[in-house]
């Protein structure tokens, strides 16, 4: 009888301090979620891991913990304490799809905080399983090419470009503007480095501008004037460095052309039509 009762007691005394913990979890939920609406980030994200410690069950709040740290976090500050508001959005995602695996809004979210937070290959891997779940579904493997670009994997995105046989131009483009801007702005020491970075980006861009065929935008061309005059960096032979110069001056002066037809189109273009019985100067009802 005593251990009977003893286990009674014991098993209503565990429940009852679960019980207070449910509901004080629920007040600091319910006070967090009042300061992200006034955008209160810092206390929400306090409230939210508090609740969280209390009631670990809540596991659909660790979406609320994502985004409250991700308010907080600024892209490109180095510092210990933002980098931390990036580890705990990532870990809060992580956290919440493990009970919500189909939120793709959120999975989103966690792929674009380890790009920004510089964890580009985990970003990367997840991006390839997406692909790998949809293999027929262009956006998917887009996705991937366009990360490892940003990621300065130029190579590999080139060769999943042609592997995947995107007829898209603007992963061309990107693969070959971002080839550029390495090049201009933090080129390799290596000159040989330095000389095959060029050559991709111009295959890369060339390769876009087949893609647009007769309709090549404006920014193709310029960057492939821009990263041709990048090539002659490169070379010692003034010859060859002449020749370089010729084709860039070719695309730019493409480019000019087609600046000057878009102007001349815009300009020629007819003036809007009053609807009939409106006067020019006329009101809106």
């Amino acid at each position: 009888m005593r251990r009977h009762a003893a286990t009674t007691l014991l098993l209503f005394t565990t429940l009852v301090l679960g019980g207070c913990e449910k509901f004080q979890a629920r007040e600091h939920f319910h006070r967090a979620n009042n300061h992200y609406k006034e955008e209160n980030f810092q206390a929400a994200l306090h409230d939210f891991q508090a609740g969280l410690q209390l009631d670990p069950s809540a596991k659909e709040e660790w979406r609320s913990v994502g985004f409250s740290a991700l308010a907080l976090y600024r892209p490109g500050d180095d510092s210990a304490k933002n980098k931390g508001y990036a580890a705990t959005a990532v870990d809060a995602f992580r956290q919440y799809l493990t009970v919500k695996p189909e939120d793709q809004k959120v999975r989103e979210y966690l792929i674009s905080t380890l790009m920004a937070s510089d964890r580009k290959d985990e970003a990367i891997q997840m991006l390839q399983e997406d692909a790998a779940q949809h293999p027929s579904d262009p956006k998917y493997q887009t996705a991937v090419i366009n990360a490892m670009a940003e990621a300065g994997e130029l190579d590999k995105a080139y060769a999943r470009a042609e592997a995947t046989h995107t007829t898209d131009p603007q992963i061309y483009h990107a693969i070959g503007v971002t080839a550029w801007s390495k090049s201009y702005r933090n080129p390799p020491a290596d000159v040989e480095q330095h000389r095959a970075l060029i050559d991709l980006g111009i295959k890369s861009l060339e390769k876009a501008l087949q893609l647009e065929g007769n309709k090549p935008l404006l920014e193709t061309l310029t960057y492939i004037n821009l990263i041709w005059r990048e090539k002659v960096k490169v070379e010692v032979d003034p010859f060859k460095q002449q020749d370089y110069i010729k084709k860039a001056d070719e695309y730019r002066k493409q480019a000019m052309d087609l600046r000057a037809a878009q102007k001349a189109q815009q300009g020629s273009a007819p003036a809007a039509t009053p609807s009939p019985g409106a006067s020019p100067g006329a009101k809106a009802g």
